[in-house]
């Protein structure tokens, strides 16, 4: 699907502006060009300074396209804090390359050895900006997943039947509360209501979704207050422990990631076991264990992560944490899959059936569809209308199903257009509804 989304556009170095992750991940990902203000350039305009050095802008070769176009968006915007002995020059060379290489199938940007001078060799050697930029990509992707995963595990409660025990918790408001564990049940209730499929089996991976789902929300919290300080955060001559301090601040992120994906891949599994036709859930099920990233491959991404720490390879750690997450972002995108499906094909009064040659198209009698919750009925139809549309003409069941799994990997991806309206439908679902996070008061205690 092409993206049909207009070029936005970052305004970089103006008075009073900062530099955000969401930002930074447009930028990096050919979403939006970036402009340096006028008023910038004309104050380093001023500078004269002599140039006795030799630097060429160079990356690492296993960093990627995004991770490369965010280190240099970061410099960019390191340049343009110092400004002090900054040239025009090489803000303008980066801006030039950055929206030069706007298109995904782009190569790397890649530059010629220029002259500078001491103040610019300062900025470009000492600064912590591929550190900075990757962290960034971390930031807008894990704030956006954090949601998306919660919607996502709220279908797989619906689909599986679950119980919701585990999302009866209240802020005692005593200060001994896990709050983001009382946000997340709070959340799941609230897309749930009205629900009469969940509460009725007792299944082991929702039960957790409170505790892994409400940490993974507080260290991407922690994250995101990191991030906004370091993007706009001038270089400091003789500063230490930059790559430690970042180590810190992103390796819970990374096994708080491995914990998200471990519990979506046992839901995920038991979503398409829950399947009642069996050449559907055959059918989904080989593609799952071929397709979807096995937890063995995602304990392999996390020892990465664990031996870029060992060994003090601080890029290469924010590099693994990166790749852990777009691999844990199709764990989730299969685990929406089945919970989907599933549920699709649920019709309280009768056994589903297909039409003979496709196992998906169904008659209009079985359509679904009441019983969801409110909340989970809307993101529903919203996946209905964004995945059917892309679908064309495929009628081959063995083949659909691939156009689903295709359909489903793009639609959890920040990148793609139809993203967007997913969060934003998420997020309008669960903040519409505030109401509903606060209980009742027990009768006697009303004034």
């Amino acid at each position: 699907m092409k993206d049909s989304r207009a070029l936005s556009v970052v305004t970089i170095g103006g008075k009073g502006s900062s530099l955000s992750s969401a930002s930074v991940f447009a930028v990096a990902n050919g979403l939006a060009q970036v402009r340096v203000d006028s008023s910038a350039l004309d104050k380093l305009s001023q500078n004269k300074p002599s140039c006795s050095e030799k630097f060429q802008i160079s990356f690492a070769k296993w960093l990627t396209r995004e991770e490369v176009r965010a280190y240099l968006v970061v410099l960019l915007n390191k340049l343009l804090l110092s400004s002090t002995g900054i040239r025009p020059l090489i803000p303008n060379l980066i801006s030039q390359a950055l929206n030069s290489g706007v298109a995904l199938d782009s190569e790397i940007p890649s530059f010629d050895a220029i002259d500078v001078c001491k103040e610019e060799l300062v900025v470009l050697e000492k600064s912590s900006a591929t550190l900075d930029g990757i962290c960034a990509i971390l930031d807008h992707q894990s704030l956006a997943l954090s949601t998306v995963a919660d919607a996502v595990a709220a279908l797989s409660c619906e689909a599986l039947r679950a119980k919701k025990t585990a999302f009866d918790l209240i802020d005692s408001g005593d200060g001994f509360t896990a709050k983001d564990e009382v946000g997340v049940a709070s959340d799941m209730k609230v897309l749930h209501a009205n629900s009469s499929f969940v509460d009725k089996v007792e299944v082991e991976s929702v039960s957790e979704i409170p505790k892994v789902h409400g940490k993974f929300r507080e260290i991407v919290r922690l994250v995101h207050g990191n991030t906004r300080v370091v993007l706009n955060s001038t270089v400091q001559v003789g500063e230490a422990g930059v790559g430690k301090a970042m180590a810190t601040t992103v390796s819970p992120l990374a096994l708080a990631l491995w914990c998200l994906a471990e519990s979506s891949w046992c839901r995920g599994k038991l979503n398409i076991d829950s399947i009642t036709n069996d050449s559907v859930k055959t059918s989904l099920l080989e593609m799952f264990i071929d397709k979807c990233p096995t937890l063995e491959s995602l304990k392999d991404n996390y020892r990465l992560v664990l031996d870029a720490i060992m060994g003090k390879e601080y890029v290469k750690l924010l590099h693994e944490v990166n790749a852990l997450l777009v691999k844990v972002r199709e764990v989730i995108a299969w685990e929406a899959m089945g919970a989907w499906i599933s549920l699709e094909r649920v019709d309280p009064s009768k056994k589903p059936e297909t039409n003979e040659g496709n196992a998906y198209v169904e008659k209009k009698s079985e359509k679904k569809k009441k019983g969801l919750g409110k909340g989970t009925a809307v993101v529903m139809q919203l996946i209905k209308e964004q995945i059917q549309s892309n679908l064309g003409d495929v009628v081959d069941g063995q083949e659909l199903t691939e156009k689903h799994a295709a359909e489903f990997c793009k639609l959890l991806d920040p990148k793609a257009p139809q993203f967007d309206s997913l969060l934003k439908k998420v997020k309008d679902i669960v903040e519409s509804n505030e109401s509903r996070r606060l209980p009742k008061l027990p009768k006697g205690l009303k004034e």
